[in-house]
């Protein structure tokens, strides 16, 4: 097999199948010269670029795509308290109100590429406690941040989460984003995640990647 034909097989298995590409960017795609598809090819095996195909992205107007000039944020949960008179899930017959406690816990992930914020994504949830297991999870759900032109958000996957009552809730969920350079179409994809732990005394942590 000759090396674009290497290349080339590694690729179609790169580029992303969520949105086709045009016609036009199939042709600019077979058209990419070899050595910079054999750079692109190395970065979806996720082999280290050596110097010189980092210059021949950059010099292909693909330098965003090298995973070196990537840097990931992640936030630390935050957890705000709300009074369980403001609460609708804090109902008398499933909670002692003198001693449960509603929360909104928060926590995001960000994609930075050359200081620039290339999108982030935000999980929230509304969960309540008695001090000894978590009574609620309500308004579980994601949202989106900045995201800049070049990438799309594909929607996130359900919610996978244990049931409430008990000592622990975890509650994670996972994101997808494509980086779509206009004139190549959807060519890398990125899957942040976030899980929630949730404590029957109150408190929460978070464990999150990409």
């Amino acid at each position: 097999m000759s090396r674009e034909s290497q290349a080339d097989a590694t690729l179609s298995n790169y580029w992303s199948s969520t949105s086709p590409a045009t016609a036009e960017q199939a042709a600019n795609r077979k058209a990419l010269p070899l050595d910079v598809k054999e750079a692109l090819a190395a970065v979806a095996r996720d082999v280290p670029l050596t110097a010189e195909q980092s210059t021949t992205l950059a010099g292909a107007g693909l330098a965003e795509l090298d995973p070196k000039n990537t840097t990931w944020k992640f936030s630390e949960a935050k957890t705000v308290p709300v009074p369980v008179s403001k609460s609708s899930v804090a109902e008398p017959n499933a909670l002692n109100l003198a001693a449960a406690q509603c929360w909104i816990t928060t926590a995001e992930v960000q994609k930075w590429s050359f200081a620039t914020q290339s999108f982030g994504w935000k999980r929230q949830v509304d969960w309540c406690a008695d001090g000894s297991r978590v009574t609620s999870r309500h308004r579980d759900f994601p949202s989106v941040g900045y995201t800049d032109f070049t990438f799309h958000y594909r929607g996130a996957d359900d919610i996978q989460a244990n049931d409430v009552g008990g000592w622990q809730v975890a509650s994670y969920q996972a994101a997808t984003f494509e980086q779509c350079p206009t004139h190549l179409g959807c060519v890398s994809t990125y899957r942040p995640w976030i899980e929630f732990q949730l404590y029957g005394n109150n408190t929460a942590t978070h464990t999150k990647g990409v």
